[in-house]
């Protein structure tokens, strides 16, 4: 081999390897900026699981509120006015995480004020009793702040009407049964369970009564406001027994949805 031809393969081979290194790096950025996307995406989804699981029950399944349990998330006001009401220096996101970890004492404004005996809002962060890592609060906010293109009216959804959750579960309606006799049936009749000593608003026909009684209600969220603030609504006639018999948080989550499925059967 001579040395011009030695000297033109390694020209070659330097320019294909410049070629190469060029395209590595041009493909570097849009590589990455996937890879981010992916891993957001994966984060979101994440923390759409963790909100399911521990936030629905007083924000909404779709960050709608819940009359007084607590207020919308997926609204035009939590994302442009919030901070400012609040004096939150800080970003939406440090808000959110923060809120959700260390929890509130004190509601900003008077309807979501708690029950008079607890918190507005529990610490969930594991440090302060919560059952949350802080990796995982960071992921409910990622998911919180993905409304925010459809809450500022950004992007339309297409509505997709679904199918109502079978509250009439048989299992679920069995145990919202044992629930309700050993710890409601006290103060309220249900159908032929008659047992109260101190009768309480009748609970038969909840899903039709709700509506009547909170404009906008269905039963299920109807159920969980009484339960968690008892004098969100008071029934004409019961307020007496309401200042006497609070049951303001006397009930797990768990069993409040299977006292759902039983009364909403």
């Amino acid at each position: 081999m001579n040395i011009n031809r030695l000297v033109y393969m390694l020209i070659c081979a330097a320019i294909v390897t410049t070629v190469v290194l060029f395209c590595l790096v041009a493909s570097e950025k849009t590589r990455l900026a996937r890879a981010g996307a992916l891993q957001r995406g994966k984060a979101i989804e994440h923390g759409a699981a963790l909100y399911s699981l521990h936030c629905r029950t007083c924000h909404g399944n779709r960050g709608e509120g819940i009359g007084q349990l607590g207020p919308p998330l997926n609204d035009e006001h939590f994302f442009r006015h919030r901070l400012k009401e609040v004096g939150w220096q800080a970003t939406l996101e440090d808000y959110i995480s923060a809120t959700t970890a260390h929890g509130r004492m004190m509601g900003t404004r008077p309807i979501y004020a708690g029950n008079g005996s607890t918190a507005v809002m529990p610490g969930w962060n594991e440090k302060y009793g919560g059952p949350l890592r802080a990796d995982e609060i960071a992921e409910i906010s990622r998911f919180i702040l993905n409304w925010e293109a459809t809450a500022l009216g950004r992007v339309t959804l297409e509505q997709i009407e679904l199918s109502r959750m079978n509250l009439a579960d048989r299992k679920n309606s069995a145990e919202g049964e044992h629930v309700f006799v050993e710890k409601c049936s006290r103060c309220h009749v249900f159908r032929d369970i008659d047992r109260a000593q101190i009768p309480g608003p009748g609970l038969s026909g909840l899903s039709t009564i709700a509506p009547q009684r909170r404009e906008g209600y269905e039963g299920i969220d109807y159920l969980k406001e009484s339960v968690m603030i008892p004098k969100a609504y008071l029934v004409d006639g019961y307020t007496e027994l309401a200042d006497e018999h609070s049951c303001g948080a006397v009930l797990s989550f768990s069993d409040l949805e299977s006292v759902g499925s039983f009364l909403l059967q």
